[in-house]
């Protein structure tokens, strides 16, 4: 038995590296889990955040309300310095993914819907953080 969570982050992560207006600002840069040390990835990336799923079942029906953050990281100079890259990036992975239709191995995805996206400053003081927050309806 597959997991519909494991099953809907597989399917944003080939979409976003797959994805021109993203891939345009990371390339293939897009992770589930970042490497660290020596493989630790240039600026900018896109990395996924926590994923919440709640019960949301119905007669007859096995529901999975999801939630959802995908994170966007940006430094150096120009408009990686200020946030306007971290900006544009999450605004291309906004539209790459909002009331897209993913197909999934075993389980359905009802909707993807874009709730919020925040711009903000890390804590080091120099990286730039976006954070998209989605959510999901998955069946199956």
């Amino acid at each position: 038995m597959t997991d519909p969570l494991y099953e809907l982050k597989a399917a944003i992560i080939t979409t976003l590296r797959g994805d021109a207006r993203v891939s345009g600002f990371v390339a293939r840069r897009v992770y589930d889990r970042v490497p660290t040390g020596d493989q630790a990835p240039p600026s900018p990336y896109v990395s996924m955040g926590p994923f919440d799923g709640t019960e949301d079942s119905a007669d007859c029906i096995d529901g999975l309300a999801v939630s959802l953050q995908i994170d966007v990281w940006s430094w150096g100079d120009g408009e990686a310095y200020s946030s306007a890259e971290c900006s544009k990036i999450a605004q291309a992975v906004r539209r790459a993914l909002h009331d897209r239709e993913l197909a999934l191995p075993a389980a359905a995805l009802v909707n993807l819907r874009h709730r919020m996206t925040r711009i903000m400053q890390a804590s080091d003081g120099i990286t730039n953080h976006g954070a998209l927050t989605f959510e999901a309806t998955l069946e199956g």
